[in-house]
Parts: structure tokens; C-alpha cells; sequence
């Protein structure tokens, strides 16, 4: 019967739909089960496939698996009883309705049997028929509502109220079966990782409501914190890895193939997101209007003269509670995808800007072009390179690198930066102006902190681009603003296109002031750019700034960069409080000049729900204005952010793996190492640097073969281009053919080893630098050890091979850096081994060892070597075939050994003089003993674990860091006052609202006409600008606060920084400082001060909105507000513990990520050469992967505390505005009023939760700087610290008793050292190593902590500041720091002297002895960070020239020329013996040879002086230490003779 007119049945009563879609069901489940049967008979592979399938999709229901039994078998109960309710309507309703009756007990019955399959059956019929269940009961309950709930609304009867109890109870079982319990299920997911990611399997409701974060929420609660094991895991669709494999197709420009616009890459990468937000942010767009309606016809239904309305005020009530509540459910599903797709983009942009690092020639990126240069040179307008980029993924002779005028291996991947003092170079007016400019721009975009600049991109600049996701918002602004128009025009008539004609016209000015902003803030992050390079240059070089005095100039320096970056963030405010200003007039003078109109020109009364409902718009107006204006400035600010990593990314000339370079080679070639017919430069052909005067550049002319399967010598003199020919070889330098068949190759398909002069560590274990991803293999890895020379050292660390070396290796000495470099080579498999001056740190002995075991070794045998070396002598019996270069980077001769020496004379006097050396060196083996390793016996570094794990506060925020930043704006003084001009605006606003109360209450008295509309509004518009006025008088009152905090806590910051022990120093990783003075000062800044501003007034707000509601409504509203504040404040309280661990933990796991980034960029040549690009990007996707998992949490624990918070708001208004319409006898004006203060307070709510816990987490910053604001600090100056004008007159040096330590725990290194120098005079200090020659250097300048007496020119230096005593004492270290600028600048960072002078110390220093001609180096020569560019030797006579320059009394040599060669040696000791002839001169001594002609002679052996004397008297003494030394030197006779005794006469 059900199926002959089942049409007209439906249509007649729609009761029967039930039965029809459970037929439908049926049908679809049978056809189904039948075409499963037919497929398996067919097909066994079908049922192989469906079983591994089923298999699969079983690991992620597991975990819910006892929750959905539960909730099934509830269901299962309800459907039951459902089927009982219907079996009873049949019997109550007799005929007169048994149809319907029956197709219900129908609908049961199948409900039941489905619910039976939810239990019993296999998995996928438990899924299947759970979802067949859920959504028949779901459209069932859907349709009771329809029936019997909406009729109510407008007064009509229900359609089933003949059911009576039953038909409400079959109601609420549907509610049951239909929402709640399906809304509860745990869902599934296919394909995920193991464990699944909760919100993964979380249920629909859970999902919503982000209950999934409670147990969480509630371990934080109970414990205070949460470790990060903790932390929920990653789903599989967040993992780097899975995102980049999508990512890469889209926006890589190398994979896309051309340029690429990162906007564009990311909207087509995330469209499905941005179509799912669009679509929630559409349906919000017209919720948010879900309060206006209700309030304006609740007060409607209110009003005496308002007709009847067909529905009901608790319709409009419940609106006012429950549209919020829905609302907000959308406005967090829209946050939580936008937030996803954030975290995504976040992930994206980190990897891919390490990627191109790795792949991209550095210094290329942002390089001006040569045309470019010639084109403001020279008038003529040039082609500019667009496609640099794609031009060098096809030509590998395309592409840069850092320029380099002599041999390093990192010269190719130290960054050239500015130095920390401004330049000299000061432009001249003239006709030449314009040239002299691009050319200077040319130079300073060259001298740029590429590592400084890229360690911003993913700090500073990842930050702002958070605010990107925010771009679909202003098409969603302009949406909500034509509602609000429409809904105005509506209420109010033609009057609201008044109002909003009025918008129009102000619409431009906001526009230009935004223009204006943007400019603003694009130089405000130059500024901060500008302010990082430096900050990073200063920690690079703390040590020498630390050493020389130079603290309070680094500092000034630091604090004008701060100062200029404070002064672009003093004027966004401004501009940003103009912008918020003209936001709130413009709406004001809309709604002014639309009631206006509507009064007196339309004559009609504005009456409360007109006035009341029309104020909440043009609320919302406000708000949305304020929304538009607000995001444009971030989005045009991350634009600017985008873009810099756009530019990034789409620049640069792309290193190329070195292949085959040559047209005529034949196939035998791909398998040989040689250079045929080349030029080598640094920068590419044609630009600038290269059209320099005397840009170095590698000549081959002819052909330039290596030999295989054995080791070949490169030797040459200082600055000869011997590392650069092992560049080229390594692709990092420009290749350009002599003649048509030049080419080059080094075969890669063996791999290549490589160790760099500059030994390249990682900070990890000795045993994992070795290995570098390599298996471990114990046999090899012992031998490896044992042939370096390393089993010794080992044995020294209490942790052995799992020793941490620390930052850069700052654990180790430069030898065993050295040979951990060369122990890395040779573990590897590579047949090709690149080893760049690896015996220059070692001592005599140790090269020995090291040349013998392991470069003669086993482990190199049959593996083809390329040796640069000084020590041609010492690896002459193992070398079979030898290139000598010569000052102007040509080849002098290739051959044997033997061949060589007879074609080359310089070579010959070379090895002549290596030989001498030989002699003179190996001195210091009895000197120094075998150890090589620093003077660090005792010190507790020795342990293993050297870098602490970062400290990480556990629960709020202390209020030691309250107060810091208190005290910082200006005190409690400046705090009170601002919160009490914050409460005169609160005061203001609700006296406004009371006001248009008054109003509009005038028209229940009176008509239109009685009512002095012009009065009312002149009123309203002075208190409308009067609150404008306090506004911004309170927000630029808070700027200046906010200004004077960034100044104080940064420069309280670097001062702590620079008076830091060199013990902190140690072991705390430079990417940590960066940390706080990136992403820290940057929160300081701007977010902190802007919501704690916020978070302030809305405090106010809220408790005065608060006591007005209660003083309005009276006490019966108290119950419920004090149940909204003590609900609040508790989900607040639950939400801050949860978030601020995982605000700490997002602060700690990015610190390492900058470290492994910066780690890369200083291991360029390293990492290409290994070919380890991949594992580095693999370790990268690992740290980025603890990124995200912090920050998708951090994000998700926003969710959950928003949609609670605005679900306790909007409690709260339906109540009171219940109680107000049907407890309480009031006018429409009064329960307007009360609405409004009750709008603004549950807008108000949540974002106070929000901000006042956001603020506590941006404190967390303050909280990080306030942890190195109390680090170990050196004494600080005092006024009785400063020596009088003419001090020191003299050198004399007076010690005694002198003690020290490393730190104030360990154990004591010099022990009551004792001597007595007069001005002038010499002193040698001897000792094997370890026993505590540089440290006496280190206690004499009190860098470590001392005890005894050290009286310089009279005046105990322990009562001078340390400035005084160290800006008066020069070291000159082992290895000089130099910072990135020119020569000019590292000479005289501060300007200072003139260039005569500096010329000067230049020549006498001998520099110019180690080349051809004076202009080979010169003060406007480049030099990377740390000198990286410049041999060992030009540093260590830059280190030299530095000392000569500052003439100071008393000079501390640290002897370093084990890695130069023999004619530099020659001129480093000449300038020596002229330059400090007046001078007092402590030598820490490597050789004996060099303090022979000494006053006295200190020898040392475990920190304890052990002999004291003059040469003479030491070599007079019987069975003396020194004598001892003296007699086992190969140089005895001529050691003597420097001591002015004849060997005979001092023989026994």
C-alpha cells in the first residue's frame, strides 16, 4: 500500500519519508552486497586487494574501538526503544493514522537491524551500516523538528501534538540516534601513520568543539607541564617530508623550471583549503548578523506602538544565545584550516630556503649584475639577467661564489657581511656622483650578512608571513559590510546610502595612510636586517671584541642600528593609531549622518529598536573597518616578507656538480681529474667584482692532469691560488675555456672526501663528525682514529668518541679539529680525496704521525688524493706527483717530486726553508710534549656533554619578568596611570551607550516632533569624538612606553651579552642569542606591548560592562554573570597552562633548526663536496617536523579556548535577555541599553581570554631575554676603576702568586705563577701542551678567574675596569677572528685613524712581503666573516698589523706559524723584532728558535712555573728543563749561539 502513490503519500504527509529512505537504504545495501559476490566469484585478486584493504583500515578504528562498542550498543538501546515507542502509537492511534504507524514500525525495525550490524558485523558492515543508521535518523530527526518544534516559533499547534508524551519522546530519541551519537563516533581515517594524530580519529562533535585536546589540557592542569614527548604526534599529511613532495612540484622554481611567484604556488598548493574556508567564511558572513536581528526584534516585540510579530521573542532569545555558539563553531573550523595551511607554509618556505642555500651559488642572490653596473658607469643601458636562475640549471659555467683573493676552503660559503663599524669611504660631489653610487650599492649588496639575512627569513620574516593566511579576510570585510548596509537600509530607510556615501568618500585616505605604513614598515625590516647582521657579526667575533676592549664601541654601534629600527617602530605606531583613528571616525560619521537623515529629513523616530539594533551594525561596521585596516598593513607586510624569500629563491646561479667540460674529450676523460686551458674566478664573469682592479684568478694554460690512485701535492706560495684550484675543482669557482677545447672534470661517480683548511665541525659527537651519516663500521672507524692521530685525545675526554665538540668546535684545538676533518675523509668510500692544508695546525711530530699512518696508510691506498700543503718535505716520500703554483695563479711546473725540484727553483728553496723549519719545528715536540689538545686539563668541558639543553620555565610567567617589563615602560607609576585613562574611556563609551538609551526612550513619551532631534544629535557627536580623542591620547600615551621597553631590554640585553664570561661564552650556541635577538626583540616590539595594551582595556571594559549589566538588570543577573566569570576565568587558567609549555617548547625546537640551518651555510663546500645535500635536507624535515608538531598544538589550544569562551558569552546574553523580556517590567530603551552592554561584553569576553593569556605567552619572550639578562657576568666599570690619563708610562709587568681557573668550580690550570718583567723586555713562555701557556694570556687580561697579584706600570690590574686593562694590552691570538667588511675595517673598526696610518702598519707588518705588489691587498679589500677569504697567514699579519696600530705597552703573542709558509714566517718575525722593540712582549712559544734572543725564559709544566730565568742562565744550569730542550733540539749549535753562549764552553 505504501508503494502504489508513495509520491502522493510523501507529498501528503511527509511522515512516510522515514520508511522510503529506509527502502532506498535497503535497496542500495543490497545491490551493493550482490555486486561484491558476483566480483569475488570473478576475481580472487578483487578479494585479496578488499581483504589487505580492510586490513589496513582496522589499525586506526583500533584506538576507539571500546568508545564506539559503547556508544553503538547506546544506540542500539535507543533504537529499540524507539521501535517500542512506535509499536505503542500503533496501538494508541487505532485507524485514524495506522499507515503512517506501520511505515514507522518499519523504519524501526530496519533501524534495528542495522544497529545489530553496528555491533556484530565484520568492519566495514559496521561502518557502513553506522553511516546508513546515522543518516536515516538524522533526516528523521530533522523532519520532527520541522514538524513539531517550528511551528511553535510562530504560535501554531505541532503537527504531531495528537502523540502527545510519545511523539516527544520518539523526538528526543532521534536527537539521540540521529545527532548526539553519530556526533560522538570516533571517526575513521585511511592511510594515516601509526599512531594516528588525535584529532584524526576524534568524532564529529569532538572535532568541533576540539575536545580531543582535553586529556592534554588536563595533564598540563594536573602536572604544570608538558614534555615534548607529550605533545600529540604529527599526522601523516603534516610531515614535511609528505608536504614537500607536494610542495616542491608547485613552488620550487628549480623543479617548476622557471620563476616563480611564491603567492601563486601557495593558493594553487592549498586551493581545496581556501575553497573550504570560502565557504565557511560565507555562511559566517551572514551569521554574524544573527545578534542585530535579535535584538531588533526583541525590542520590537517590546515596543507599545510595534505591531504584532508572528514570532515568538524566545525564538529571537534563543537566536541571541545559540547563533553565537554556531557561529563560532564555523569561525573556528575556518581558523583551524587557515592555521593548518599556516604551519604548512611555514614548513614549506624553511625547507625550501635551506634547499636553495645548498644548491645556489650564495653570494649570487643578490649581486647586482656587471651590466647593471656599466649601465650607471657608463650611460648605456644594458639587458638585465632575469633568468639567472634558469640559465644556470642549464650551464654550469654560469654561477658565483664569495670572492677571494687568496685560499680557503670556506671562501665559497662564508657570507660576506658588514663589519660592525661603519665604513670610511665618505662620497665626494662630483661629476662622477652616479657611477661612484651604484658602484658603492654594488658593494654593499656584496658585503651583506647572507647568514645574518637568511637566519631573518626564518625568524623575523616567517612571523609576519603568519599574517598571509589572513588574505581571504578583506573579501569576507566587504561582504559583512554590504550586509550591514543592506540590514541598515532595512531598518533605516534610503538614509543608510547616506551613511554609507559618507564611507566611500573616506575610503581613500585610509588607503594612503596604509601606502605610507607600508613604507614605513619595509624600512623598519631593512632596519632589523641591518641590526641582526651586526649582532651576528658580534657574536662570531665576541671573543676578540671581549680581548680588545671593544665592548662599549660594539654596543654604541648596536644601539644606532636599534635606534634606527625603534624610530621605523615609533612611526607604525603612530601611523597604525592614525590609521584606527580615521577607522573609528568614518563609521561615526556614517552612523551621524545617517541618523540625520532618517530624523530630520525622512521625519521619522529613531526608536530603540531602530536606535539599538542599527547601533550594533554600525558596531560591526567599526569592527569590520577596523578588521580591513588593520589586516592590510600585516598583508602588505608579509607581502614585503614573501617576496624577500621569493627573491631568495628565485635568484642566484645554481651550483653545478663539475662534469665534463670539454667538447673534445674523449670517454676516458670522465674518468680522469684535470684542468685543460681554464680561467677560474671567484665572481662571475662580467660583474663588478670580477672587472676589479686585482680580482684574483686561477690561470691554467695547457693541460693539468692528476695523477690517479695515489697522492698528489699542491704546494705554492701564500695567496697562490692552491685552494682555489681545489675549488675549481669542486665546482665552486667560475669556469671560462682559454681556447674552445678547455674544459675540466673530477669524476664523481666514486665519490669525493673533502676536508677544508678551515676545519668544518658539527655540533654533535666526535664519533658522528666522523661518520657524517656514513655506516658505522668499528673496525674501520678504530683504524681511522688510530691513523689520525686521534686515539690519544680520546682517551683525554671522559666521554671518549660521544664527546659534544660545541659550537664551531669550540671543545676542541685547532688540531684536533683538523684531523677529525681528515679523519671524516678518510672513513668515507670516496676514490677521490680532497684534502686542503689538513698538517698546517698539527705539530711536527703529529704531522709526522698523521703523514705516515694515515696519508701513506692502508686506508688511502689506491684512492686518488689531492694534497695542499706547505710541508712538501714531510710528505715527500709518499707523493707521487706534485703541482707547484705561483703568486699569480698559474702552474710552475707538474710532475714527480724529483721532476719538480729540478724544473722549479722557488720550489727548491721552499723545501730548502721547509727543511730548516723542519729542524726548528720539531723543537716543539720537546717543548709541548705529545699532546694535542688545548689548555683544558681540569675543566670540566672535558665531560661529554658541553652545550646545556636550553632552560625552559615551567607554569606562568614569573613575576620577576612582570616587573621587568613594568619597569622597562616606565615603572608602576607609568602602568597606573595608563590603566586609569583606560577606565575614563570604558566610563565614556557606557555613558555613551547610556546616552542613545536616552534618546531613544524620548520617543515613547513623545512624537517626532517633540523630540529635539538636532540636540540629541550634537551630543552624540561630541561624545563620539571626545572618545576618540581619549582613545588616542591613551594608545600614544602606551607607544612612548612601548618605545622606551624595546630600548631598555634590548640594550640591557647586549650589554649582558658583551660583559658575558668567555665561560658562558663557550657553551652557549650563537643561533640561541640570534634567537632572542630575532624573534624575541621582535615579539617586544610589537605584539607584546599591542596585547597587553589591549589585554588591559579589555580587562577594564569588561568588569566596568559588567557591574553596569548588574546595576542595570539587577541582582538576578549576578547568579549567571558570576557563573560566566568563574566559567571563564577557570577555561582561561586550563587554556594558559596547557599553552604556555607549548609556547616554550615552539621558542626551544627553533633554536635548533636556525643552528642546523646556519651549521649549512658555514659548510657549503663541505656538504657539495660529500654530495650530503640530501641528508642535511633530511635532518632539516626531522627538526622542522618538531617545529610544526609544537605549533599545530599551539594553535589547535587556540580553538578550544575560543569556542568555549564564546559559548559562555552567549549563555549569558540569552539569559539575561530571557529574564529582561519575560521576569522584568522594562522599557525597550532599558532592555536596549542592557543589550548592548551585554553585546559588547560577550564580544568582548573571549578576546580577553585570548589576549590576556596570549600576552602571557608573548611574555614568555620577556621571560627568555630576563634568562640571559642574569648569565655570569664580568665586574662591571666603576668610577675608581679608571687609571689616571698617562697610564701605563711603562710595560712593566709585576706577577705574583698568580692562580687560575676556567671557572669558579673547577679546578685550578696556573698555580702561584711568579715573575717580574721591566718595560722593553722579552719573555718566552715554554711547556708542553696543556700546560698552561695561553692561559696565562687569558688570566693576564682576567678574562678567567684569578687570584694573586698582577701589577702593570705600577697599578694592580684587579683594581682596574676591564675595559682599561684589556684596551691597553694587545693579544695577538694563534688564530686571529677577523670580521666581514674590508681590510680598513677590521684594522680600525672605528674609524679612528686615518688611511696613511693604517697604510702604514700595513707595511710594516709585512704584508707586503707576501706578495708580488702592494696592490694585491690593500685597505679596500674584502674580507668574509672570520677572514675565511684570506690564508692563514694574511690573518695572522692582519692580527699583527691590529697590534702595531694600537701601540700599546704590554703585547701578548700567541705564536701561530705552523700554517704559513717560510717567507712569511720571516716577515711576521721581523716585524716582530722592529715594531715592539719598546715594547713588553710575553711569547707563548711553539719553537724554541724564536725566544732564544728573549730576556727571560718561563717554563711551565702543569700550570706551575718549573724554571725562571734568562736563556743564559737557563742553558748554564745543570740538568735544567730548558737545557734539556735545548740539547734535544736538532738546532743545538745555533740555539746556543742565540743565547750568546758557545756550545763548548757550556758543555760538561
Amino acid at each position: 500500500m505504501f508503494l502504489d502513490e508513495p509520491f502522493e503519500l510523501l507529498l501528503r504527509d511527509p511522515g512516510y519519508l522515514p520508511l522510503y529512505l529506509s527502502i532506498l537504504s535497503f535497496l542500495y545495501l543490497l545491490a551493493r552486497q550482490v555486486t561484491q559476490v558476483l566480483g569475488s566469484l570473478g576475481c580472487a585478486q578483487v578479494r585479496s586487494t578488499d581483504a589487505s584493504t580492510l586490513k589496513a583500515q582496522d589499525g586506526p578504528e583500533a584506538e576507539g574501538t571500546s568508545i564506539t562498542r559503547v556508544l553503538q550498543c547506546l544506540r542500539f538501546a535507543s533504537v529499540l526503544a524507539l521501535f517500542g515507542v512506535s509499536i505503542s502509537l500503533f496501538f494508541v492511534h487505532g485507524e485514524a493514522k495506522r499507515q503512517i504507524d506501520i511505515s514507522l514500525i518499519i523504519f524501526s525495525l530496519y533501524s534495528c537491524l542495522l544497529a545489530v550490524f553496528t555491533i556484530f558485523g565484520t568492519t566495514r558492515q559496521k561502518h557502513v551500516a553506522s553511516t546508513h543508521l546515522s543518516l536515516l535518523h538524522l533526516v528523521s530527526f530533522i523532519l520532527y523538528v520541522v514538524r513539531d518544534i517550528a511551528p511553535l516559533a510562530v504560535g501554531s499547534a505541532p503537527a504531531d501534538k495528537h502523540d502527545g508524551a510519545l511523539g516527544w519522546t520518539r523526538f528526543a530519541l532521534l536527537a539521540v540516534t540521529g545527532f548526539l551519537i553519530p556526533g560522538m563516533l570516533p571517526r575513521r581515517t585511511h592511510n594515516i601513520a601509526s599512531p594516528p594524530a588525535p584529532h584524526q580519529t576524534a568524532s564529529y562533535l569532538s572535532r568541533a568543539f576540539h575536545s580531543y585536546l582535553d586529556p592534554l589540557i588536563y595533564k598540563a592542569y594536573k602536572t604544570s607541564n608538558i614534555t615534548f614527548d607529550e605533545i600529540p604526534v604529527l599526522a601523516d599529511d603534516d610531515r614535511a617530508k609528505t608536504i614537500m613532495g607536494k610542495a616542491s612540484e608547485l613552488m620550487d622554481p628549480v623543479e617548476v623550471g622557471h620563476q616563480r611567484n611564491l603567492l601563486w604556488g601557495m593558493l594553487f598548493m592549498f586551493k581545496k583549503q581556501y575553497m573550504t574556508m570560502a565557504c565557511i567564511g560565507l555562511v559566517q558572513a551572514f551569521n554574524d548578523f544573527a545578534g542585530p536581528i535579535a535584538t531588533n526584534r526583541i525590542l520590537a516585540s517590546l515596543e507599545s506602538n510595534s505591531p504584532d510579530s508572528k514570532v515568538k521573542p524566545w525564538v529571537w532569545i534563543l537566536w541571541l544565545g545559540a547563533g553565537p555558539v554556531i557561529g563560532s563553531v564555523m569561525q573556528q573550523s575556518y581558523l583551524y584550516i587557515q592555521c593548518l595551511v599556516l604551519v604548512r607554509v611555514q614548513t614549506i618556505l624553511t625547507q625550501l630556503v635551506l634547499v636553495h642555500s645548498l644548491r645556489v651559488r650564495i653570494n649570487t642572490v643578490w649581486n647586482e649584475s656587471a651590466s647593471e653596473v656599466a649601465a650607471a658607469t657608463a650611460g648605456v643601458s644594458e639587458p638585465s639577467p632575469s633568468s639567472t636562475l634558469l640559465d644556470s640549471t642549464t650551464s654550469n659555467e654560469e654561477g658565483s661564489s664569495t670572492s677571494s683573493d687568496g685560499e680557503d676552503d670556506a671562501a665559497t660559503t662564508a657570507a660576506l657581511a658588514p663589519s660592525i663599524a661603519p665604513s670610511a669611504d665618505q662620497s665626494k660631489p662630483n661629476k662622477d656622483a652616479k657611477a661612484k653610487d651604484a658602484n658603492d650599492e654594488t658593494r654593499s649588496k656584496k658585503s651583506e650578512d647572507y647568514s645574518g639575512k637568511i637566519n631573518n627569513f626564518l625568524t623575523s620574516d616567517m612571523n609576519s608571513i603568519i599574517t598571509l593566511q589572513e588574505w581571504p579576510q578583506p573579501v569576507f570585510v566587504v561582504l559583512r559590510l554590504s550586509i550591514c548596509i543592506v540590514f541598515l537600509y532595512f531598518i533605516l530607510g534610503w538614509s543608510a546610502l547616506v551613511g554609507m556615501t559618507v564611507m566611500i568618500v573616506c575610503i581613500p585616505i585610509p588607503g594612503y595612510t596604509s601606502q605610507i605604513l607600508l613604507k614605513l614598515q619595509r624600512g623598519q625590516m631593512k632596519a632589523a636586517d641591518s641590526r641582526l647582521s651586526v649582532v651576528n657579526q658580534t657574536m662570531n667575533a665576541l671573543r676578540m671584541i671581549k680581548l680588545f676592549a671593544w665592548e662599549s664601541k660594539v654596543e654604541a654601534q648596536i644601539a644606532e642600528k636599534r635606534e634606527a629600527e625603534l624610530w621605523y617602530i615609533f612611526w607604525n605606531d603612530v601611523m597604525s593609531c592614525t590609521i584606527n583613528s580615521l577607522n573609528a571616525v568614518f563609521p561615526i560619521a556614517a552612523m551621524i549622518s545617517t541618523y540625520a537623515t532618517f530624523t530630520l529629513v525622512m521625519g521619522e523616530d529613531l526608536t530603540a529598536s531602530k536606535l539599538f539594533s542599527s547601533l550594533v551594525v554600525f558596531n560591526r561596521f567599526e569592527m569590520y573597518i577596523h578588521r580591513m585596516f588593520y589586516i592590510l598593513p600585516g598583508l602588505l607586510k608579509a607581502k614585503v616578507s614573501l617576496d624577500r624569500i621569493g627573491e631568495f629563491l628565485n635568484n642566484g646561479d645554481l651550483f653545478q656538480t663539475p662534469a665534463v667540460e670539454d667538447s673534445d674529450a674523449d670517454h676516458l676523460d670522465a674518468h680522469a681529474v684535470y684542468i685543460r686551458d681554464a680561467i677560474f674566478t671567484w665572481d662571475k664573469p662580467g660583474t663588478y667584482s670580477d672587472m676589479a682592479r686585482h680580482r684574483f684568478r686561477l690561470r691554467i694554460e695547457g693541460d693539468l692532469s692528476f695523477k690517479m690512485n695515489c697522492l698528489n701535492l699542491i704546494c705554492g706560495p701564500t695567496a697562490s691560488g692552491k685552494t682555489s684550484l681545489l675549488m675549481a675543482l669542486l665546482g665552486e669557482m667560475h669556469f671560462r675555456p682559454l681556447v674552445p677545447g678547455g674544459g675540466y672534470n673530477v669524476p664523481r661517480h666514486g665519490g669525493i672526501a673533502f676536508a677544508a683548511q678551515e676545519s668544518w665541525v658539527l655540533n654533535a659527537t666526535i664519533k658522528d663528525n666522523i661518520l657524517f651519516g656514513a655506516p658505522y663500521d668499528k673496525y674501520r672507524f678504530d683504524q681511522v682514529v688510530y691513523q689520525t692521530g686521534l686515539l690519544r685525545d680520546l682517551a683525554l675526554f671522559e666521554a671518549g668518541e660521544l664527546t659534544e665538540v660545541g659550537e664551531k668546535g669550540i671543545t676542541l684545538s685547532g688540531g684536533q679539529k683538523a684531523r677529525i676533518t681528515l679523519a671524516r675523509a678518510v672513513y668515507s668510500t670516496a676514490e677521490i680525496v680532497i684534502l686542503d692544508d689538513v698538517l698546517s695546525a698539527l705539530d711536527v711530530h703529529t704531522a709526522r704521525w698523521v703523514a705516515e699512518k694515515c696519508l701513506g696508510g692502508n686506508l688511502l691506498k689506491g684512492r686518488t688524493v689531492l694534497l695542499v700543503t706547505h710541508n712538501v718535505l714531510l710528505c715527500q716520500p709518499i707523493a707521487d706527483y706534485v703541482i707547484s703554483l705561483g703568486r699569480d695563479g698559474k702552474v710552475v711546473t707538474q710532475g714527480t717530486v724529483d721532476e719538480a725540484l729540478k724544473k722549479n727553483v722557488s720550489l727548491q728553496e721552499e723545501v730548502k726553508a721547509e727543511a730548516d723549519a723542519m729542524k726548528r719545528v720539531e723543537e716543539v715536540q720537546a717543548v709541548e710534549g705529545l699532546k694535542d689538545s688545548p689548555d683544558t686539563e681540569g675543566d670540566d668541558s672535558r665531560k661529554g656533554k658541553l652545550i646545556a639543553a636550553e632552560d625552559m620555565a615551567v607554569g606562568h610567567v614569573t613575576w620577576a619578568s612582570v616587573r621587568l617589563y613594568i619597569s622597562s615602560l616606565g615603572g608602576p607609576l607609568f602602568f597606573l596611570m595608563f590603566l586609569f585613562a583606560g577606565a575614563i574611556r570604558t566610563l565614556f563609551n557606557i555613558f555613551i551607550k547610556w546616552f542613545y538609551s536616552y534618546w531613544s526612550s524620548q520617543y515613547e513619551k513623545e512624537t517626532g516632533g517633540g523630540v529635539n532631534v538636532s540636540f540629541y544629535l550634537g551630543v552624540a557627536t561630541g561624545l563620539e569624538m571626545i572618545e576618540i580623542i581619549v582613545i588616542i591620547g591613551v594608545y600614544a600615551f602606551f607607544t612612548f612606553g612601548m618605545v622606551r621597553a624595546s630600548r631598555s631590554l634590548h640594550q640591557r640585553l647586549m650589554n649582558s651579552i658583551l660583559t658575558c664570561t668567555l665561560r658562558w661564552l663557550d657553551t652557549t650556541p650563537i643561533s640561541r642569542v640570534l634567537t632572542r635577538c630575532s624573534q624575541d626583540c621582535q615579539s617586544i616590539d610589537s605584539t607584546l606591548p599591542g596585547m597587553l595594551s589591549t589585554a588591559c582595556m579589555m580587562t577594564i571594559s569588561l568588569a566596568l560592562y559588567f557591574i553596569s549589566v548588574i546595576v542595570s538588570v539587577g541582582w538576578p543577573a549576578l547568579l549567571p554573570g558570576i557563573f560566566v566569570a568563574v566559567t571563564g576565568v577557570s577555561c582561561g587558567q586550563l587554556y594558559i597552562k596547557a599553552q604556555l609549555p607549548i609556547k616554550r617548547h615552539m621558542s626551544s625546537v627553533r633554536a635548533p633548526l636556525l643552528g642546523h640551518v646556519g651549521a649549512a651555510l658555514n659548510g657549503l663546500v663541505s656538504i657539495r663536496a660529500y654530495g650530503a645535500q640530501e641528508a642535511f635536507k633530511e635532518e632539516s624535515l626531522r627538526k622542522i617536523d618538531d617545529f610544526t608538531r609544537t605549533a599545530r598544538t599551539y594553535w589547535n589550544l587556540n580553538r578550544w579556548i575560543a569556542i568555549r569562551m564564546d559559548s559562555i558569552g552567549a549563555v549569558f546574553s540569552g539569559v539575561v535577555a530571557a529574564y529582561l523580556v519575560y521576569a522584568k517590567d522594562v522599557s525597550s530603551a532599558s532592555v536596549g541599553f542592557t543589550l548592548t552592554l551585554i553585546n559588547s561584553f560577550s564580544g568582548e569576553l573571549l578576546q580577553w581570554v585570548r589576549m590576556t593569556n596570549e600576552v602571557e605567552v608573548q611574555a614568555n619572550s620577556v621571560e627568555r631575554i630576563k634568562e640571559l639578562l642574569e648569565i655570569d657576568h664580568e665586574p662591571p666599570s666603576t668610577k675608581n676603576g679608571t687609571p689616571s690619563a698617562y697610564w701605563p708610562a711603562s710595560g712593566e709587568l709585576r706577577v705574583e702568586n698568580l692562580s687560575a681557573r676556567y671557572s669558579l668550580d673547577g679546578p685550578e690550570v696556573l698555580k702561584n705563577i711568579s715573575f717580574h718583567l721591566q718595560s722593553g723586555q722579552r719573555m718566552g713562555i715554554v711547556g708542553r701542551t696543556g700546560a698552561g701557556k695561553s692561559t696565562i694570556a687569558l688570566a693576564l687580561l682576567r678574562a678567567i678567574p684569578t687570584t694573586g697579584s698582577v701589577v702593570f706600570d705600577g697599578v694592580d690590574v684587579s683594581d682596574l675596569n676591564l675595559s682599561a686593562l684589556r684596551s691597553n694590552v694587545t693579544i695577538i691570538p694563534q688564530h686571529p677572528e677577523l670580521l666581514a667588511g674590508t681590510i680598513r675595517e677590521n684594522l680600525d673598526p672605528f674609524n679612528e685613524h686615518d688611511d696613511a696610518t693604517l697604510n702604514d702598519v700595513l707595511r710594516s707588518s709585512g704584508l707586503y712581503h707576501t706578495q708580488d705588489e702592494e696592490g694585491g691587498i690593500g685597505l679596500d679589500t674584502d674580507v668574509s666573516s672570520g677572514g675565511t677569504n684570506l690564508s692563514q697567514g694574511q690573518r695572522q699579519i692582519l692580527a699583527l698589523a691590529r697590534a702595531i696600530l694600537r701601540r700599546s705597552k704590554l703585547v701578548l703573542l700567541d705564536e701561530a706559524t705552523a700554517a704559513i709558509d717560510h717567507r712569511t714566517d720571516q716577515a711576521i718575525q721581523e716585524s716582530l723584532r722592529t715594531e715592539f722593540k719598546d715594547t713588553t712582549v710575553i711569547t707563548i712559544a711553539h719553537r724554541l728558535q724564536t725566544i732564544m734572543d728573549s730576556d727571560k725564559i718561563m717554563v711551565l709544566d702543569a700550570g706551575e712555573v718549573v724554571e725562571l730565568d734568562t736563556p743564559l742562565a737557563l742553558l748554564s744550569k745543570k740538568e735544567g728543563f730548558f737545557k734539556g730542550l735545548v740539547d734535544g733540539s736538532p738546532d743545538r749549535n745555533q740555539l746556543y749561539s742565540s743565547a750568546g753562549l758557545w756550545l763548548e764552553s757550556s758543555s760538561d
